[in-house]
C-alpha cells in the first residue's frame, strides 16, 4: 500500500463527485494525487512516520475552485499601474491618480495603464459638473486627467485607464494628440462612429470654462472617452512601447499579485481569456516558466484572442502558440477568444433599445461592426479544425448568431464535444438555451452579477434595456434546467471581488452579498442550489476545460486540488458564504495560500 505524504481527518469533505459523497478523510500521495477518500478509521493505513497529519476539526474541505474567465493580464495591472477598483467617488479617483503621478517609482515612465473607474459616477459627475445629461454617457474627460497630472512625473506621458467593463478607456490629451490623424481623424477628416465602436465627442454647442480650459475651443473633439474597438483601432496601436525590461518586470510583479490573490480565494484551475492579440501579453511568458520550472503550482488553460476577419491566421497563430508552449501539463493554450457584441448600447439585441423602442434599427450590432455572415464563417472554422470558441455575447440576438453558426458547424463537419463556450449571457431566449444543451455550449456565467449591482442596475442596465427585459435578465436556473453545463466566471477586476464565494453567495440569492432585505435582490426565479453553486466552480469548470479526468472533484487517482474552508456553506445562511474564510488553498498536494489563523492552528494540531 502506497503512504500517504498528507493526510487530512476529521472534516466534512465534500467530493463533488456523481454521488456528491460526504467522507471524513483524504490521503495524498507523494505525487500529489489522491490516494483514498473515506472515513478516519480506514485513512490511517496510509499514513506513516512521515506522513502530514492535518487535523481539520470539522472544516469543510472541497475540490479546489475553477475560473472559467478571467484576464490574467488585466488583473495584474492591479499591482503595477493606477487602480481605481477600490473607491467609487470622483475625488477618490483624482486623489489616487495624483498620488501614482507624483511617486517617484513612476517618473520615468513612457506610457502608463490603469483601470476600474465606474461609468456611473461620471454620470452624475458630468450633470453637476457642467450641466450635461447622462443620458449622453460621455464618461470621463480627458481634460480632468489631464488637470490630476499637472505638475507630476506624469503631465507629458500619455495615459490610459480602462473602466470597470474594459469596453471604455479614458486618455488624457498628451495620448489622443499622439493618435489623431494617425489613428482616427487623418488629414483632418472627422472619422465617423461605426455601430458600437465609438469615440465620445465634445458635444457642439457645448461652452464654459473647466479644468483650466475652454471646452468652446475643442468642440467636436475627442472628450476622452473612446468605446469597444475604437480603443485598438484608433488609440492604442499609437501609443509608445514600453521598454522590454520594464515589460518584464511588470509581467513578473503583476503576476505574482495576481497569483497571489487568486489562491487566497481558494482558486486552483482558471482560464486566462485574452482581449488583445499575443505579442499585448507578455505575463503568458511568465507563468508558463513559472509553471514550468515548479515556481507556481496551478492548472492554467488560455484563449488566444481571435480574429473574425481572418480566421486562416486564427488557426496559425493558435497552432503556433499550442506548440511553443507545450510540455507543461500545468499551462496550455485552449480555446480562441471572440466578441459577438459589445456591452449596453453595443449589444445585439432581439428588440429595440429603451431609448428609441419603436426605431426597428436601434437594435445593436455584431462586435467590430461584422456581418453575422463573417461571424459564421469563422465559427464554424474553428469547428472544423477542432478549435474550441469562447465567445463573449450579452444581448439575445448575439446568442442567436452564434448558436446559429454552431448548429451549421455540426450539419457541415460533424457534431463534436470540443466546449465550445458562451459567456456573460445577459440575455438568451428560452429556445436558445434549449439548442445550447442540444450543441454542448458550455454556458461560462458570471453569477458576480446576478443582483442589482450599485452604480450599474438603476443608472445603466434599466435605462438601456427597459425595466421588463432588466428584471427577467441573466439566467441561471434555466441553464441547469434544460442540463447545459454551467461553470462560473468571474470577468476578472470587472467582478467586484473576484472570489468564488462571492460567485457561489450571489448565485444562490440572487442579491448582494451579505444582504438582509430585498432592495438589491434581482430575478430570484433564476436561483440555484448550494450544490448546483459548488459544481460550477469545481466539477463544472474541470469539464468545461477538458480537465474533469483529473481535478474538479476529490477522488481517488485525481490531483489533490483543495480548499479549506472556515464554516460549512452547505449549512450556514446564504447570506454568510462571501465572508467564510478560506484557510488553505492546495494544488497537486502543495499548499499555494493557508491564512494565518490557520499556519498556527496546523502547526500547533500537527505536534
Amino acid at each position: 500500500m502506497a503512504s500517504a505524504a498528507r493526510l487530512f481527518k476529521n472534516g466534512y469533505i465534500y467530493t463533488v463527485d456523481s454521488r456528491q459523497t460526504v467522507a471524513e478523510a483524504v490521503a495524498v500521495g507523494k505525487d500529489g494525487n489522491i490516494l483514498f477518500v473515506g472515513d478516519n478509521a480506514a485513512a490511517a493505513d496510509f499514513c506513516t512516520a512521515d506522513t502530514v497529519v492535518t487535523n481539520l476539526a470539522g472544516r469543510l474541505v472541497l475540490p479546489g475552485f475553477t475560473d472559467n474567465h478571467t484576464h490574467a493580464g488585466e488583473f495584474a495591472a492591479k499591482f503595477t499601474g493606477i487602480y481605481l477598483g477600490d473607491v467609487k467617488t470622483v475625488p477618490e479617483y483624482l486623489a489616487i491618480i495624483r498620488a501614482f503621478a507624483t511617486d517617484k517609482a513612476n517618473a520615468q515612465a513612457v506610457f502608463v495603464t490603469g483601470s476600474n473607474w465606474e461609468q456611473a459616477v461620471f454620470q452624475e459627475y458630468n450633470l453637476n459638473t457642467y450641466g450635461i445629461s447622462p443620458d449622453n454617457n460621455l464618461g470621463p474627460s480627458r481634460f480632468l486627467l489631464d488637470e490630476a497630472l499637472r505638475g507630476t512625473f506624469l503631465e507629458n506621458v500619455p495615459v490610459v485607464l480602462y473602466s470597470s467593463d474594459l469596453h471604455c478607456a479614458w486618455y488624457n490629451s498628451v495620448a489622443i494628440e499622439l493618435a489623431r490623424g494617425k489613428g482616427f481623424d487623418v488629414d483632418g477628416v472627422i472619422t465617423e462612429n461605426e455601430g458600437s465602436d465609438i469615440i465620445n465627442r465634445i458635444p457642439g454647442d457645448f461652452s464654459g470654462k473647466y479644468h483650466g480650459v475652454d471646452f468652446s475651443e475643442y468642440r467636436g473633439q475627442p472628450w476622452g472617452v473612446f468605446r469597444e474597438a475604437a480603443i485598438c483601432r484608433y488609440m492604442n496601436a499609437y501609443m509608445p512601447p514600453m521598454p522590454a525590461e520594464t515589460k518584464r518586470r511588470q509581467s513578473e510583479v503583476g503576476m505574482q499579485g495576481f497569483i497571489k490573490e487568486m489562491n487566497s480565494y481558494g482558486v486552483t484551475l482558471l482560464q486566462d481569456i485574452f482581449i488583445t492579440p499575443l505579442e499585448n501579453n507578455n505575463h503568458v511568458d511568465y507563468m508558463y516558466e513559472a509553471l514550468k520550472t515548479g515556481r507556481k503550482q496551478m492548472l492554467w488553460r488560455v484563449a488566444l484572442f481571435g480574429d473574425v476577419n481572418d480566421p486562416d491566421k486564427t488557426v496559425q497563430e493558435f497552432r503556433e502558440v499550442q506548440r511553443k508552449y507545450s510540455g507543461v501539463e500545468e499551462c496550455k493554450f485552449f480555446s480562441v477568444k471572440i466578441f459577438a457584441d459589445g456591452i449596453q448600447k453595443g449589444m445585439y439585441v432581439m428588440e429595440p433599445y429603451a431609448d428609441e423602442p419603436d426605431n426597428p434599427e436601434n437594435i445593436g450590432c455584431l462586435y467590430n461592426n461584422v456581418s453575422p455572415d463573417k461571424l459564421k464563417q469563422f465559427i464554424m472554422r474553428m469547428h472544423h479544425e477542432d478549435i474550441p470558441v469562447h465567445i463573449h455575447a450579452m444581448g439575445d440576438r448575439a446568442v442567436k448568431e452564434c448558436l446559429d453558426a454552431l448548429e451549421e458547424a455540426w450539419e457541415k463537419y460533424g457534431e463534436k464535444d470540443l466546449k465550445h463556450t458562451i459567456t456573460h449571457l445577459l440575455l438568451v431566449r428560452p429556445n436558445d438555451i434549449k439548442r445550447m444543451a442540444k450543441l454542448r455550449v458550455v454556458a461560462s456565467v458570471n453569477s458576480y452579477w446576478h443582483y442589482k449591482e450599485p452604480f450599474y442596475y438603476e443608472e445603466i442596465f434599466v435605462p438601456v434595456l427597459g425595466l421588463k427585459r432588466a428584471e427577467t435578465s441573466f439566467p441561471a436556473n434555466r441553464f441547469w434546467v434544460e442540463n447545459v453545463l454551467v461553470s462560473m466566471a468571474t470577468d476578472g477586476t470587472i467582478s467586484e471581488k473576484p472570489a468564488p464565494l462571492w460567485g457561489i453567495e450571489i448565485a444562490v440569492t440572487r442579491n448582494a452579498p451579505g444582504a438582509t432585505d430585498s432592495q438589491r435582490l434581482h430575478n430570484p426565479a433564476e436561483r440555484i442550489s448550494r450544490h448546483q453553486a459548488i459544481a460550477m466552480c469545481t466539477i463544472n469548470g474541470a469539464r468545461a476545460l477538458g480537465l474533469d479526468g483529473i481535478t474538479g472533484s476529490l477522488e481517488v487517482g485525481k490531483r489533490a486540488d483543495m480548499v479549506i474552508l472556515d464554516k460549512n456553506i452547505l449549512s450556514i445562511s446564504a447570506n454568510e458564504i462571501h465572508e467564510v474564510e478560506i484557510l488553505e488553498t492546495i494544488s497537486k498536494g502543495k499548499t499555494l495560500y493557508a491564512s494565518p489563523n490557520w499556519q498556527t492552528e496546523r502547526i500547533r494540531g500537527n505536534r
